[in-house]
């Protein structure tokens, strides 16, 4: 997978001008505008509708994942605590996915697409920062445990990803701090609420 991006974006920079991807349309992307300089309108209406599906796929997958967050909190005892009970048919946590659902229709009505996803993938990149920095911490402090997935090129790979991370960060704040700025101020909300549940509950996990 990792090729087959490298591939795609050196194809990019092969048709388009770095000048020419800079400037592409906020309504377009670089892989539409690419594949209209290589074959047309009919390329470019192609490839839009393979993002489309590829882009619902994307949204599918974390809709699901992202509604486990607040169900795990809550069998932590961070969140509450109706929200770590599952369907019991489908085993999926609904209460969680009805929660999601509303928080996104009012993200949805007070800003907009261009500024949520700014927002949303500044923060990402924090946590994927950490949790590959996380692979450091714990072999310090579990070197005996079972791995049995092994982290290739350890430590150069992780290294080089948190560099390239922090450089990355650093480089949003420079240039898009209004915005940055945003993102660490809606993960910072988070803090309060964190200290409110861990000092009110115990931390063993609720049950089923």
């Amino acid at each position: 997978m990792v090729a087959l991006y490298v591939v795609i974006n050196l194809a990019y920079f092969y048709v388009l001008t770095p000048t020419e991807i800079a400037n592409v349309p906020p309504d377009s992307s670089v892989g539409m505008e690419a594949s209209r300089k290589l074959f047309g309108d009919a390329g470019r209406r192609v490839v839009a509708a393979l993002l489309a599906a590829s882009s619902f796929g994307a949204l599918h997958l974390g809709i699901l994942a992202n509604a486990r967050l607040p169900y795990a909190m809550a069998r932590d005892r961070l969140f509450f605590s109706s929200y770590a009970s599952l369907s019991p048919r489908s085993r999926v946590p609904v209460k969680a996915l009805v929660m999601q659902a509303q928080w996104t229709c009012v993200l949805a009505l007070t800003s907009s697409l261009t500024a949520l996803t700014e927002y949303v993938m500044f923060g990402a990149w924090i946590f994927f920062g950490l949790g590959v920095a996380s692979v450091f911490v714990l072999r310090r402090k579990m070197p005996g445990a079972e791995r049995p997935f092994r982290t290739w090129g350890y430590p150069f790979v992780p290294a080089l990803f948190v560099l390239g991370t922090a450089l990355l960060l650093a480089n949003a704040l420079v240039t898009r701090p209004l915005q940055s700025l945003v993102s660490l101020g809606l993960l910072a909300l988070g803090l309060p609420a964190y200290w409110f549940w861990k000092r009110s509950y115990r931390a063993e996990p609720a049950a089923d």
